[in-house]
């Protein structure tokens, strides 16, 4: 196989791979409620802690993956496992058993989430700024791609009713069978046509490789003293991450993923509350919303030629905010006796949050990976996956203890928005990437030239210094 065909069909299973996980939520969300409603019947706050737990065990496992991805460089090998666990986590989800046993599948699928990270990572490592922004764009509008699809294999997954073994697979269960299946062939063009991205991008590698033999002369030059090692060490993780520009971004992202969970983990209740919507309506729901969410995605790609990463999240987080603005003031004042009237009012809302979720999305991970070092975009994206999985732990928490209090709901998402606004305006200088013309990682040699130079005065005697 060619050096060029190798490249496409790898960058195609890393599509796949967030195609997988789009595929996955959209054609088990809209029938998770009531597959533990009327399978075990479980109280509504149960939803709320399945949906987490997934969250939870990606918020684990992320940076510890994506730190295993620095160290070794072998990406191939970490996504093969994450891709093992998402079968066995769906593998459990079609055997039901009890509404512990989902919770259990959904802890276990989360720990394959992780790859969406590596992925995003080994993007970061090895494009250039330029065209980095359209590439996370392309993969990420993959995963909306899966939710359009979903809810299409749901109408024929809902057909099902058959026995393996002793577990009975129907319109229920299916999901978890089916996207068994599905990771299984995932795992196999891994492990058949998947090449490293470092090893297709033979010039990134060389730069990685030599950014590592720097580090690893400077961490020689303390070895004879382990503290100021551990100096080193801290310093760099201080001037990667407690940063204005990152803390702002991590802000951002954790406030609009929280947004973004809790208005779909109410959008199902809601809907059958004011709209008496069953499992297709709600399936056709996040089809729709999926076809407008990849157009949008187009829009992204397109306009990171054109705009700054920094400028469309801007837009983005001004229209996420409006549409809780919205939401707000729709779901209080509809009325569920008038299901028809409520549909134009509730599609509005959920119009406008998807307009905003592309571009908050694509162009914050994009820019995050521009401001962090290309030899820790592992454990940087790991971290960053970290913090969008605390927000999706507690968003469903939260959206599903105060459905009842739209007001309280809608009124603290409206803040988080507006303080993460607030903070992107203030900030707006200095997420600009291209500035002077220096990256993060000429800003990090300079430290760890700093460091060096502090350590040689350290050790020099007292006389040669006078």
């Amino acid at each position: 196989m060619s050096q060029k065909c190798r490249k496409r069909m790898t960058y195609l299973i890393c599509g796949l791979f967030f195609l997988m996980g789009g595929i996955e939520y959209a054609v088990i969300l809209p029938t998770l409620w009531l597959y533990m409603k009327n399978e075990f019947s479980a109280r509504p706050y149960f939803l709320g802690f399945v949906l987490s737990a997934f969250s939870f065990s990606a918020l684990l496992f992320s940076p510890v993956i994506g730190r295993c991805a620095d160290v070794f460089r072998r990406p191939k090998l970490l996504l093969i496992l994450c891709t093992l666990w998402e079968i066995a986590g769906n593998a459990m989800y079609f055997m039901g058993i009890s509404k512990w046993f989902l919770l259990g599948s959904r802890l276990v699928s989360g720990l394959g989430a992780g790859g969406e990270a590596l992925i995003l990572a080994e993007i970061g490592r090895v494009t250039s700024e330029e065209d980095r922004t359209g590439i996370i764009s392309t993969l990420v509008s993959m995963r909306q791609l899966g939710l359009i699809f979903g809810p299409g294999l749901n109408f024929f997954l809902r057909l099902s009713h058959f026995y393996i073994g002793p577990f009975l697979v129907d319109k229920f269960s299916a999901p978890g069978a089916f996207m068994t299946c599905m990771w299984t062939l995932q795992c196999l063009l891994l492990i058949f046509f998947f090449t490293d991205l470092h090893i297709l991008h033979g010039n990134s590698e060389r730069e990685i490789r030599a950014t590592e033999e720097i580090n690893s002369q400077k961490r020689i030059i303390g070895s004879n003293d382990d503290e100021k090692c551990r100096k080193l060490t801290l310093k760099l993780l201080y001037d990667d991450y407690i940063r204005e520009e990152i803390i702002v971004l991590i802000a951002l992202q954790f406030n609009s993923f929280f947004n973004q969970v809790a208005l779909e983990t109410m959008a199902t209740p809601l809907s059958q509350k004011l709209l008496n919507w069953g499992e297709i309506e709600n399936s056709l729901m996040y089809c729709i919303a999926g076809v407008e969410v990849v157009l949008v995605f187009m829009l992204v790609r397109f306009l990171s030629k054109r705009l700054q990463d920094r400028t469309m999240l801007v837009f983005g987080c001004a229209i996420l905010t409006l549409a809780n603005c919205w939401l707000m003031y729709v779901v209080p004042h509809t009325s569920p006796d008038n299901p028809q009237k409520n549909i134009a009012f509730f599609a509005l809302g959920i119009i406008l949050d998807m307009i905003a979720l592309p571009f908050l999305v694509v162009c914050s991970i994009s820019l995050f990976s521009k401001l962090t070092r290309k030899d820790s975009q592992g454990l940087s994206q790991g971290i960053r996956r970290s913090v969008v999985g605390v927000s999706c732990i507690l968003a469903p928490l939260w959206a599903g203890s105060t459905i009842d209090k739209p007001y309280i709901m809608f009124g603290v998402m409206i803040g988080l928005l507006v303080m993460a606004l607030t903070m992107l305006i203030i900030s707006f200088s200095k997420l600009n990437t291209n500035k002077d013309g220096k990256g993060t990682h000429q800003i990090t040699q300079e430290t760890l030239s700093s460091v060096q130079h502090e350590q040689d005065q350290e050790r020099q005697p007292l006389l040669s210094q006078n």
